[in-house]
């Protein structure tokens, strides 16, 4: 899940795309709810294959987040306004103490909240919370860099553990890109993943680490280029740029509609793909004016809590399902656990992660060489 560091270059865009990645997630899990039999004909058939199901791709936003990631932390970097620890800093504070919060709060609520088998829903979904919790659960999933309980906990977490991971790595990446430059760092980014989705079984293990790292080396590269790639896709006719969004969300989603059934899928070129769309939405997005129209202010504000969000909104979900099914329509209970959410978040936004966000800054600062205070204080004023 991206989770900026608030850099001095901020991009009210990026905070807009980042709560439609977000929401993305949350329509996912609200679809995956439902057992697929009754809707393998029809409207909703047709829509789950086409490229409108970018409304739903919930692991193709997580490819979008991480892209992100790297193009937002990465610029810290490439400024020289940043180096290895007070990042580090930075990203601990940012990420751990709001995962850790959100861990509790599924704690709580699987010792509170009754579970039940969710009748005729899907077994996917009736594959979280029936069973006892565990004390041998508890501390891998705390953690958050072993292979751990935390995605049966919450299914958001086993992004949040490659992020972490991720982060841990950046400076090295960083470094590398920098030495050797990006063709081959982005090149050997590509190759190890690949590599890496071979033995890979699982969301968490350290080969996936590699075979989602890729996305946050690209997401670097992306930024490093940045201004030249926003300055050509600004000089390119309205029409051209339109076909080039329409090119994106077509990349974004070619697993649904592009022979879906096929065995040419592999999930890593299929999420290579998602990424290379995830990049010039990425470009399309700071380079048009309109996207100031069609990207809101309240997308934007949403966005700048998107991490939280993130975390709180398949517990929202999952518990208003065990405390509301059966009492009122399933589509109800998802209005009522988007209402909930919104609202969990951005009190969460406001009591948890702004705190944490300021005490990994100040913390940060005193890491920071002198030198490098000065010019942040010169550049503030």
């Amino acid at each position: 899940m991206a989770v900026p560091e608030s850099p001095p270059e901020r991009f009210g865009q990026l905070d807009a795309i980042r709560a439609l990645a977000a929401l993305a997630v949350f329509f996912g899990h609200c679809l995956g709810m439902l057992s697929p039999t009754p809707y393998s004909h029809g409207p909703v058939d047709w829509y789950l294959h086409s490229p409108f199901r970018i409304a739903s791709a919930g692991h193709q936003a997580v490819i979008f987040f991480f892209v992100l990631s790297g193009f937002v932390l990465s610029l810290g970097f490439y400024k020289g306004r940043t180096s290895a620890a007070p990042f580090l800093v930075n990203r601990i504070f940012r990420l751990y103490p709001p995962y850790l919060c959100a861990l509790l709060v599924v704690v709580v609520l699987r010792w509170l909240v009754p579970m039940q088998p969710l009748g005729e829903l899907s077994y996917w979904i009736n594959g979280f919370w029936l069973a006892p919790l565990k004390a041998s659960q508890l501390w891998p999933a705390v953690t958050m860099l072993a292979d751990t309980q935390g995605p049966q906990l919450n299914p958001t977490a086993w992004s949040l553990i490659i992020e972490m991971r991720a982060s841990l790595l950046l400076p090295v990446i960083m470094f590398l890109l920098l030495r050797f430059g990006w063709r081959r760092g982005l090149a050997a980014a590509v190759v190890l993943g690949f590599l890496a989705a071979i033995p890979s079984d699982g969301q968490t293990n350290l080969y996936a680490t590699l075979q989602y790292g890729v996305f946050f080396v690209a997401g670097a590269v992306l930024a490093q280029h940045r201004a030249i790639l926003i300055s050509r896709c600004q000089s390119l006719a309205g029409a051209v740029q339109l076909s080039l969004l329409a090119a994106a969300v077509l990349l974004y989603t070619q697993i649904f509609w592009l022979l879906p059934s096929s065995r040419l899928h592999v999930q890593p070129l299929d999420d290579a793909a998602t990424a290379l769309g995830a990049a010039i939405l990425v470009v399309l997005a700071l380079a048009s004016p309109r996207a100031s129209i069609v990207l809101p202010t309240a997308l934007r504000r949403l966005g700048k809590g998107a991490y939280s969000f993130y975390l709180y909104h398949f517990v929202v979900l999952l518990t208003l399902a065990h405390v509301l099914y059966g009492h009122v329509a399933i589509w109800q209970i998802w209005l009522l656990a988007l209402g909930a959410t919104l609202l969990v978040s951005a009190v969460t936004y406001r009591l948890i992660e702004v705190p944490c966000i300021a005490a990994g800054h100040y913390l940060a600062r005193r890491l920071q060489p002198e030198d490098r205070r000065s010019d942040r204080v010169a550049s503030a004023a």
